[in-house]
């Protein structure tokens, strides 16, 4: 996340709960209540409880019972409408995400056309499987050397994929294999 310097203290260049204020605003309104807390507002723009905490002091949540972080309702959805109408950052950073996933969903077929198939899926399991003791042949670690020997472009990104997924599978045996031989 890319950060922007105000004084000594750090800030998200842009709140990631933007992209959530018309659908929270929109649960908000539906509420039958006329306080709501911090819990409300974390679920309604699903955000973690710092978040939720730091927003509601900013729309004017105050301390309420069991020392409750609360706010009135229509002053909440009054707040959260008026950063969301503000223009700038907030509708920015809507309408950014919004050309973000047109754009993913316009190329996405181009992205799956061009796939490569490394490995045949009835061997794709054991591949996934992969451990220091399970290496395949052609494939020899040392305490000091990787060495991968192949014939043609599909055994050596088998192979490859092999020992990734044995260094996933099996890090600290791998670790240990390197540290004492």
């Amino acid at each position: 996340m890319w950060y922007a310097r105000f004084g000594t203290h750090s800030m998200p260049a842009k709140p990631a709960y933007c992209r959530n204020l018309p659908q929270g605003i929109s649960v908000l309104k539906n509420l039958r209540t006329e306080w709501v807390g911090r819990k409300e507002l974390e679920d309604a723009l699903e955000l973690s409880k710092t978040v939720s905490w730091r927003l509601m002091r900013q729309c004017g949540g105050v301390v309420g019972p069991g020392a409750a972080l609360i706010c009135r309702r229509e002053d909440l959805i009054y707040r959260l409408e008026h950063l969301l109408q503000d223009g700038g950052k907030v509708q920015f950073e809507v309408e950014r995400r919004e050309r973000l996933a047109e754009y993913l969903d316009e190329i996405r077929p181009e992205v799956v056309a061009v796939r490569t198939k490394v490995i045949p899926d009835r061997k794709a399991a054991g591949l996934v499987a992969t451990r220091l003791t399970s290496l395949p042949e052609g494939v020899t670690l040392t305490r000091d050397k990787l060495e991968i020997q192949f014939a043609n472009p599909e055994e050596f990104l088998s192979r490859i994929g092999a020992m990734i997924y044995a260094l996933n599978n099996d890090y600290q045996s791998i670790v240990k294999f390197i540290l004492n031989g």
